[in-house]
């Protein structure tokens, strides 16, 4: 275990991606992209889920707190096998230079398990390759070692009273299939280290994989050519795979494109807006848009919470659960602000009914978010069935408008979201200040919910209602905007 490591999980799992990435990964590190809020936040939410599941096997040692580096790492792990510890968090292990750490080893009856954890519902394939990865390193390092796990979340698993890990999580044994691997992984080895030692950067172009399993990490650096305005890839609508097609094929700019490489009517009708940067405007179906919208006008946003370990009792792993709904009528803001989440979310659902209930039409952007909330609230209470069922009648959603290509601006590109379309038709918006996604919104509550302290609890609050008072406020000017047009 004392020779330097050339590759470790995170690198090789970048090979089988795209080997560009990997060779920029191994040898220009500073390229990478910056990592986003949302993805620091999954990051920690990951390592959250890990350390939970550590209570799956107690009185273990973690190798992680007692070392700095690889190299001790490895050698406390060598240690600690060799005095036969029964549990180990985060061992160290390494064959052919490629390096992993092992979330869980259990050692019982002097046979060794492993168990590697997702904060996950589901097993993806790209987890089943992780999985086969580090059976791989374990077969070849540990002549007792037998079987690795994968951990996950419990779907069916409720929170009553105190949280109960042994049934929170589910094991999942990957032996079968990962016997089956191991020659595969012998010779994608031989390749991941042929390439660096050619130290050349490969000439792999853009495709699906720039996207899958993940977004790559050097995205701006390759792509960075590929963003222009006149760029193929600004097309909204069309599939990636025939994007790609095209770039293949030499076609790099919307100019290049010709009508008859476009299969559908709508496709040639945004392709000629770019050409000739002008706007999509479908006036009768706008006005028919408009003139559904009866009586007094409500515009609506909700935010949800749906933390990964259940933290409200009844509640699953990754529910969603709202916690604020915010709403504008032109004139004033008014919301409802869940401060307690062990309160019962029929509150919710009253408070939701009566902040609708004065009003004939309610304004709302990709209503998806707020028709699946009402439809739990309607499923875990019949009694308000009707209520819930008028209020999502009122639902009219701006969202349609624009994916449907009734108004398009070659500026939006192949972005719809609300901050997208109101920053190019109304100017930048001013609202969003510290909160610029719905994943930094659930972190704002969840920090609320574990602050002691008022003032900072008030903070929070308040920054989180002008958050989705911002998005309320938006869709209601771009109600406006559309009635403009006419």
């Amino acid at each position: 275990m004392s020779s330097p490591h050339s590759l470790s999980k995170t690198s090789f799992l970048k090979f089988e991606q795209c080997p560009k990435a990997f060779f920029m990964y191994k040898n220009f590190p500073f390229l990478k992209d910056k990592v986003s809020i949302d993805k620091q936040l999954t990051f920690k939410r990951g390592h959250d889920v890990g350390h939970l599941a550590q209570q799956l096997f107690e009185g273990g040692i973690d190798v992680s707190t007692e070392t700095s580096n690889a190299q001790a790492a490895l050698e406390r792990t060598a240690q600690l096998i060799e005095s036969k510890q029964a549990v180990i968090y985060e061992a160290a292990f390494m064959h052919r230079s490629l390096l992993i750490y092992v979330d869980i080893l259990v050692l019982q009856n002097n046979i060794y398990q492993a168990f590697e954890v997702k904060s996950s519902l589901k097993v993806s394939e790209t987890y089943l390759k992780d999985a086969y990865l580090q059976y791989y390193v374990l077969k070849n390092t540990l002549s007792n070692f037998d079987d690795l796990f994968l951990v996950t979340l419990n779907a069916d698993y409720r929170l009553q009273g105190d949280l109960e890990p042994k049934k929170l999580f589910k094991k999942r044994s990957v032996k079968i299939k990962a016997e089956e691997n191991l020659a595969y992984f012998e010779h994608r080895l031989n390749d991941a280290n042929l390439l660096l030692e050619e130290n050349k950067i490969p000439n792999t172009p853009v495709g699906a994989q720039c996207f899958k399993p993940y977004q790559c990490d050097f995205f701006g650096s390759c792509w960075k050519d590929l963003n222009q305005a006149e760029s193929i890839f600004n097309l909204p609508l069309i599939e990636k795979s025939k994007l790609f097609e095209w770039h293949a094929a030499g076609y790099k700019n919307i100019t290049q494109l010709n009508e008859s490489l476009f299969e559908k009517e709508h496709q040639k009708k945004l392709w000629k807006s770019f050409l000739n940067r002008e706007r999509i405007i479908q006036l009768d179906t706008i006005a028919q848009f408009i003139k559904d919208i009866k009586g007094d006008v409500l515009a609506m946003d909700m935010e949800i919470w749906n933390p990964a370990i259940p933290q409200s009792q009844g509640s699953r792993p990754f529910e969603q659960i709202p916690f604020l709904v915010c709403t504008y009528n032109g004139e004033k803001t008014d919301h409802y602000f869940v401060e307690d989440i062990n309160q019962s979310s029929k509150n919710f659902a009253e408070a939701l009914i009566a902040l609708g209930a004065n009003y004939r039409s309610i304004l709302v952007y990709d209503k998806t978010m707020e028709v699946n909330t009402i439809d739990a609230l309607m499923h875990a209470y019949p009694d308000l069935n009707q209520e819930l069922q008028q209020l999502k009648n009122k639902f009219h959603d701006l969202f349609d408008v624009f994916l449907g290509l009734h108004f398009y601006d070659p500026a939006f590109k192949n972005n719809f979201t609300l901050k997208s379309t109101a920053t190019v038709l109304l100017g930048e918006q001013s609202g969003y200040s510290k909160i610029s996604s719905g994943l930094e919104a659930m972190n704002y509550y969840q920090t609320y919910l574990k602050s002691a302290n008022s003032i900072e609890q008030l903070e929070f609050k308040n920054e989180l209602v002008e958050y989705c008072n911002t998005d309320c406020k938006t869709t209601f000017e771009l109600f406006h905007f559309l009635k403009n047009l006419l």
